[in-house]
């Protein structure tokens, strides 16, 4: 059933808007990464510094086969998702539909 403005569609939108939203901060730190010889960097709204820091990990890796097969060492864990499945025949029309950009909003 199709439904202008649903909850669902806004939910796609807004996600659609994240991964926009994610890209172009992925490209703004690795510039900051690249050029962090010369920060910090000062904005009109706050200032980006570049750190690095060390820390150690637990590497599963290295355990024996005997722990990673014992079934005392697992635990079940309960995972709710929340995904959007998209409609084929939505898809084929919404490649013709206007696209509003993030720095149009």
């Amino acid at each position: 059933m199709y439904m202008p403005n649903s909850h669902v569609d806004e939910l796609a939108k807004i996600r659609g808007q994240i991964a926009e939203l994610r890209a172009r901060e992925t490209t703004l730190e690795a510039r900051f990464i690249k050029q962090r010889s010369s920060g910090p960097f000062t904005g009109f709204s706050g200032d980006v510094v570049v750190d690095q820091t060390a820390h150690e990990v637990f590497d599963i890796a290295k355990l024996p086969d005997a722990m990673l097969n014992d079934t005392r060492f697992y635990s079940l864990r309960h995972v709710t998702t929340v995904r959007i499945e998209p409609h084929e025949t939505v898809n084929a029309m919404s490649l013709t539909a206007p696209r509003m950009s993030i720095s149009s909003l």
